[in-house]
């Protein structure tokens, strides 16, 4: 019954299936990314924990095997004052030139930055409106200068920020609700935009 089947598949250019990854039933969307430094597939989860989203992203080897789980949540003022509380809800993702993997966290308002092992490295963003504050966001994706792209979706603006996570600029303010953002290889920036 395929109403029950979760997973991803991988094709080669002419349609091909080469593998598929079964994934768990969660009812939340995904992000899907590929680091082609390590060859590895990199998607997105979202589980419940009682009324809590929990989130996380999971490495898996072409064949479908998993290498590792990154950034689950941590229970705990600890964890909070540490600012590693976890994600919520991480749809979009991307890997950056370095391996790191970036994953912006709608319902925590961030983007959090994990490098290629796993280790939680620093999240940027919060709540607001104000410069490099996000509200909802959505796509990210990466410049060949290593900057930060994010559909700010709640704010209706589409922002830049160094590999540090520092606000450089707002790149466009004139669209609705940016969903997802992607760099071609000359500069040239793509947005979706949903609008209502």
């Amino acid at each position: 019954n395929t109403d029950f089947a979760v997973f991803a598949v991988q094709y080669n250019k002419q349609g091909k299936v080469l593998s598929k990854i079964d994934l768990q039933k969660t009812g939340y969307r995904r992000g899907v990314a590929v680091d082609t430094r390590r060859n590895q597939v990199v998607i997105s989860q979202t589980t419940r924990d009682w009324d809590t989203p929990r989130g996380e992203v999971q490495v898996f080897r072409p064949d479908g095997t998993l290498l590792r789980t990154v950034g689950g949540t941590w229970m705990g003022s600890f964890a909070s004052l540490l600012g590693q509380e976890g994600m919520k809800q991480p749809q979009y993702i991307t890997v950056d030139g370095e391996g790191n993997i970036l994953a912006s966290d709608s319902e925590n308002h961030c983007v959090c930055v994990y490098n290629e092992d796993g280790q939680f490295l620093f999240k940027f963003g919060g709540a607001g409106s104000g410069k490099g504050q996000l509200w909802y966001p959505k796509g990210i994706c990466t410049d060949s200068s290593g900057n930060i792209v994010v559909a700010d979706r709640g704010n209706s603006r589409v922002e830049l920020f160094d590999n540090l996570g520092r606000f450089l600029k707002h790149i466009t303010t004139d669209v609705e609700r940016p969903q997802a953002v992607a760099m071609a290889t000359q500069g040239q920036l793509v947005v979706t935009d949903h609008q209502m």
